[in-house]
């Protein structure tokens, strides 16, 4: 995590070191191994075993690429919902670059685009009645905005010890802060209700970025992997995990080495839409899941690492970005 500054806002660098297209792609052969025993291993488990690891817990991989969309590849993004009428709110980041937006789902064109000021770096964003609420990365401060006028404007300060994610069942806000912690805010006061701590196998899961409201749970991108977490709001246990990492694989062998992470995840409740993207990436796609096997201990940590390989990059903590 890159130290706050409290004098001028810093340089415009990405927020967690972006992952170079060579080291993304050493990574995704290192998982693609860690892949390749786990299926093996899944083939000679029994069938008994293998379902009394995974009782708990749902596994879930990539089944079909319904369709895919557009998306503007310079933005950062850290926040996204589906908005209706084939419409999506994304807020995007880095320093001088943040901005809150719609967008049109067909062909990716923004449609309405509020910025933020230089030294704010947009963050998670979430859609309750016509308010669009919004956190900021190393500050406990957020926005609303109004859907339909984003220059109406207001702001407020929150208990979260960051703000990464945002997301509503309709009745309260879910934050995550990129720690274990899901925290339910009152849409009104933004005081903190209630908050757990998310946990797998007695584990805690750190990195809980971008969230998403589907169907009773909360999903969140686990930085800085190519898997979404599912997780019971109630208790904070994981119900599920959901692996991606073919999306980015597709995206590398297509030649688009400036991506950065998986991260963006949008729910159209009304026609069962799943949406996902990632920061910088060219494309948002609309996808179909389907339940898999999972590793026979029910152990993931070897497919959603917490942590990249180190390259050349993480040396330098301040990366600038044209």
């Amino acid at each position: 995590m890159i130290p706050a500054s409290s004098s001028a806002p810093p340089p415009l660098y990405l927020r967690r070191p972006a992952i170079s297209g060579a080291a993304a792609f050493a990574a995704l052969l290192l998982l693609a191994a860690a892949y390749a025993p786990w299926r093996a291993d899944c083939r000679r488990t029994p069938l008994h075993r293998r379902r009394r690891a995974a009782a708990a817990t749902r596994f879930y991989s990539l089944d079909l690429v319904v369709r895919e969309y557009p998306h503007d590849p310079d933005a950062f993004t850290e926040g996204l919902l589906y908005g209706g009428n084939d419409t999506l709110f994304e807020s995007t980041g880095l320093y001088n670059r943040s901005a809150v937006r719609k967008v049109d789902l067909q062909s990716g064109k923004v449609l309405v685009q509020q910025h933020m000021d230089g030294d704010m770096f947009g963050e998670g964003l979430t859609l309750l009645g016509n308010r669009l609420f919004q956190v900021t990365w190393l500050k406990n401060a957020g926005f609303i905005y109004d859907r339909h006028n984003f220059s109406k404007r207001e702001s407020f300060t929150h208990k979260m010890s960051d703000g990464w994610g945002l997301a509503t069942d309709g009745k309260v806000l879910f934050g995550s802060d990129g720690t274990s912690k899901l925290y339910q805010l009152d849409p009104n006061s933004i005081e903190v209700r209630k908050m757990v701590t998310v946990k797998y196998h007695d584990k805690e899961v750190p990195n809980l970025n971008e969230l998403e409201y589907v169907n009773g749970e909360v999903w969140a991108n686990v930085w800085p992997t190519d898997c979404i977490v599912r997780i019971s709001p109630d208790d904070g246990q994981v119900v599920g995990w959901i692996f991606l990492h073919e999306l980015m694989q597709h995206l590398l062998s297509s030649s688009n080495t400036n991506i950065d992470v998986l991260n963006g995840i949008a729910w159209d409740e009304e026609k069962h839409r799943l949406f996902v993207t990632g920061k910088l990436w060219p494309k948002l796609y609309e996808i179909k899941l389907r339940p898999a096997d999972g590793p026979p201990d029910g152990s993931v940590e070897e497919l959603c690492p917490m942590f990249w390989p180190r390259n050349a990059q993480y040396d330098d903590p301040v990366l600038t970005s044209a």
